[in-house]
């Protein structure tokens, strides 16, 4: 059987090109590395306008990653001075994503601006600046704990109830979406979420940037493959006409 074919979402930004500056995909290769060492097959997704039909066909899972800000007309809020990296083209590229995923029973899993975007979705709400959350240590360092809900399915793919993790993020959610259910936090803080009727996990920190050191977090992807492999398993009994 092949191994699972896992999409990856990818930053879309201006960039300096020989043709002078043009939007391009960006995405740091930690995060394919981090599902190719799992097991599975990365493939990266460029957040183009025209939104492709069913552009989640022949995929076992998705990777939604981290990246700018969402636009903050997404939950009712305008940019301010410490807005940045946004890309409405994205915002709605990776919203169909989402609704592809959630269509065809895709598993997720969403890191920093992926887990926002998710819970946008949702009809929950961001803080549109938060100090202190952004580390001034290598990526590849812990910043903080999180406590994790016992029984979560978050708990038991790092198999803790506590865990060190890295932060990069000044957006963090305010208030949670429909159907979503926190299984972490810092302090007040929420730090992840999950559902799983709909095969969600989701977190604020990076993983991809921990997983070369950390078992921990490496487990996060080798969950993901897991259950792409699961997906796998019954598209034989799914029409991708």
């Amino acid at each position: 059987m092949a191994s699972p074919l896992i999409a990856v979402s990818a930053e879309r930004s201006e960039q300096k090109s020989a043709f002078g500056p043009r939007d391009s995909t960006l995405q740091v290769m930690e995060y394919a590395e981090a599902i190719a060492v799992a097991g599975g097959r990365p493939a990266l997704l460029p957040a183009t306008e025209r939104i492709p039909d069913d552009p989640l066909r022949g995929f076992d899972a998705l990777v939604l990653t981290g990246g700018g800000d969402l636009s903050p007309e997404m939950y009712g809020m305008k940019p301010d001075s410490t807005s940045y990296g946004m890309s409405p083209i994205r915002d709605r590229f990776e919203t169909a994503l989402v609704a592809a995923a959630e269509a065809r029973g895709i598993p997720i899993l969403a890191i920093c601006r992926g887990m926002q975007l998710i819970n946008v979705l949702r009809g929950g709400q961001l803080h549109n600046h938060l100090d202190g959350h952004w580390q001034t240590v290598a990526s590849d360092a812990f910043h903080h704990a999180v406590d994790v809900e016992p029984g979560s399915k978050l708990s038991q793919v790092v198999g803790a109830t506590e865990i060190e993790v890295n932060s990069y993020h000044h957006q963090a959610i305010s208030t949670l979406g429909k159907g979503l259910r926190v299984t972490a936090r810092a302090d007040d803080l929420i730090e992840a979420f999950e559902d799983p009727a709909k095969d969600i996990l989701a977190v604020q920190w990076h993983p991809e940037h921990l997983a070369r050191t950390s078992a921990t977090h490496r487990a996060l992807f080798e969950d993901i493959v897991e259950r792409g492999i699961s997906r796998n398993n019954t598209r034989g009994a799914i029409s991708y006409v």
